[in-house]
C-alpha cells in the first residue's frame, strides 16, 4: 500500500509519522507530500492520505483575523492540503487528520478554531521548555467510532496544541472531549457515500507506550482501510 503523508514542516517531526505508520507494517510506501515538492498528481496513485500536525491555519481562511498567538501560518501549505482533501474525498479516500490536520479538515469543511486555547479561557494545552509534553484525560462518545476503534469510553492522552476546534463543521460531529471541553476527536456525522475518516486531536505517532490502544488500535484501523 501507499499512503500520503502531508508535511510537516519540521523533519524530525516528520520522521515520527513516518516511523508510527512503518512500524504496522514495514512493506508499505509513505510518500510525503508537500507544495514545494509535489503536485495534486502525486496523491494519485497513493491509497491513503495522513494529515500531520504544525503551524496553526489561517484563520482567514475560516472568515476571522488572526489574533497575537496565531503563529507559524503557512497559507501555501493550507491551500495545497485543501485540493489533497477535495481529491481525496472525491475519490473515496481513507483520510487520517492528526493534530492540526483535524483543524485543518475541520476548516475545509466549514468549521472554526479557537486561535488560542489558553487566552480563550481553557486549559493550556501544549507544554512549555520546562514540560515538553502534558497528559490529560479523554472521554469519549459511546456511539462514536473512535470508542468503537479504542474500545474504551475513557483514556489519557498527550496534548501538543493550543487551538482547537471552536465551531465543528456541519459534516462531522464530535466524539471525544478533554474534561475542560476541548474537541479531541471528530468524525462523520452521516457516513453514507464518503470515505473513512479518522480525526484525533493528540499525537499518536508520540505516544511513549507504543501499544496504547489510542496510538496502536488507530494506526492498525486506519491501515485497515487502505485494503
Amino acid at each position: 500500500m501507499k499512503i500520503a503523508v502531508s508535511y510537516t514542516g519540521n523533519d524530525d517531526k516528520q520522521q515520527r509519522y513516518l516511523d508510527w505508520l512503518q512500524s504496522f507494517s514495514p512493506d508499505n510506501t509513505l510518500v510525503v507530500l508537500s507544495y514545494s515538492q509535489n503536485d495534486i498528481s502525486d496523491l494519485q496513485t497513493c491509497n491513503g492520505l495522513v494529515l500531520t500536525g504544525g503551524g496553526d491555519v489561517d484563520p482567514e481562511i475560516y472568515g476571522q483575523r488572526a489574533g497575537e498567538f496565531v503563529q507559524k501560518v503557512d497559507r501555501k501549505r493550507d491551500d495545497f492540503e485543501s485540493l489533497l482533501l477535495d481529491h481525496a474525498f472525491h475519490r473515496q479516500m481513507p483520510v487520517m487528520g492528526i493534530c492540526r490536520g483535524m483543524q485543518m479538515i475541520n476548516v475545509h469543511l466549514g468549521g472554526t478554531l479557537y486561535q488560542d486555547l489558553p487566552s480563550q479561557g481553557f486549559a493550556k494545552h501544549a507544554g512549555g521548555k520546562d514540560a515538553p509534553f502534558i497528559e490529560h484525560d479523554v472521554l469519549l462518545q459511546p456511539d462514536s467510532q473512535i470508542h468503537s476503534i479504542v474500545g474504551r469510553t475513557a483514556g489519557v492522552i498527550n496534548s501538543y496544541h493550543h487551538q482547537g476546534i471552536d465551531t465543528p463543521a456541519s459534516d462531522l460531529r464530535i466524539t471525544a472531549t478533554s474534561k475542560d471541553n476541548v474537541v479531541e476527536s471528530m468524525e462523520w456525522k452521516d457516513t453514507e457515500g464518503k470515505s473513512f475518516l479518522l480525526l484525533v486531536q493528540w499525537h499518536p505517532e508520540r505516544m511513549q507506550d507504543t501499544r496504547n490502544p489510542f496510538a496502536y488500535n488507530i494506526g492498525m484501523r486506519f491501515l485497515s482501510e487502505l485494503a
